[in-house]
């Protein structure tokens, strides 16, 4: 059934799986959000312990980064497009939007966005203080100002388009939702060829996006509940 999109929200049946993962039962809920957390846990107690690089990330950075023309060009133009700044830039308007159409419950889901970026982001790179990768072990394309882990580009971008693609999917627009998903990949692998990031900086950043953005779609779900 189609959903008139100014009702985004409405619950109809015979939706993909991509928004059936929104409105799971509870149990499945539960069980992908300990995975989620468990992942995050595992990645981020082996980093702590290694301080710089896993095992093997040095040669995956090398491999994406054997890759010629026009991969790193694609990936610095993705790369400066997706830092937190302008993710906050892209997310203001439909923030502004959802907390008209919503209430209290748009602005819920604003704030959730926003701690997400602006107070977990920087203040995990400072707790586990993770050096990023130096030019003696890759090839280092881009500039950076911060520490390496998680990394603020996939954390911010995943925050801002994972928001857009559970609202699409909400709104029977699965289709878009998946499509909406490409700028998350894209970040997390623009990272890595430019030689900014490990590996897992980037897969910590979309987790912990994935995980703020889930929360931030759920509070809005729950406004015509």
């Amino acid at each position: 059934m189609q959903l008139d999109f100014a009702s985004p929200f409405a619950d109809h049946g015979g939706v993909s799986s991509f928004r059936s993962l929104l409105g799971a039962a509870p149990r499945t809920v539960f069980t992908v959000w300990v995975a989620a957390i468990a992942v995050l846990t595992a990645v981020t107690a082996a980093v702590v312990a290694a301080r710089g690089a896993l095992p093997a990330e040095v040669e995956v950075i090398r491999w994406f980064q054997g890759f010629g023309r026009p991969v790193p060009a694609l990936a610095t133009a993705v790369h400066a497009v997706t830092g937190t700044e302008a993710n906050l830039v892209v997310g203001f308007v439909p923030a502004l939007w959802l907390i008209r159409r919503r209430g209290r419950r748009g602005a819920a889901a604003a704030v959730i966005c926003l701690a997400a970026m602006l107070f977990v982001q920087p203040v995990s790179k400072e707790i586990v203080d993770r050096d990023r990768p130096t030019e003696l072990e890759v090839d280092v394309r881009a500039e950076h100002s911060s520490r390496s882990y998680p990394s603020g580009h996939s954390l911010s971008t995943t925050v801002v388009w994972g928001v857009a693609a559970g609202v699409a999917s909400t709104a029977d627009r699965s289709r878009w939702a998946y499509w909406l998903c490409v700028p998350i990949l894209a970040t997390a692998l623009a990272g890595v060829i430019l030689g900014v990031h490990w590996p897992t900086d980037a897969i910590a950043g979309t987790i912990v996006g994935a995980v703020a953005a889930a929360l931030a779609v759920r509070t809005l779900s729950r406004a015509t509940t």
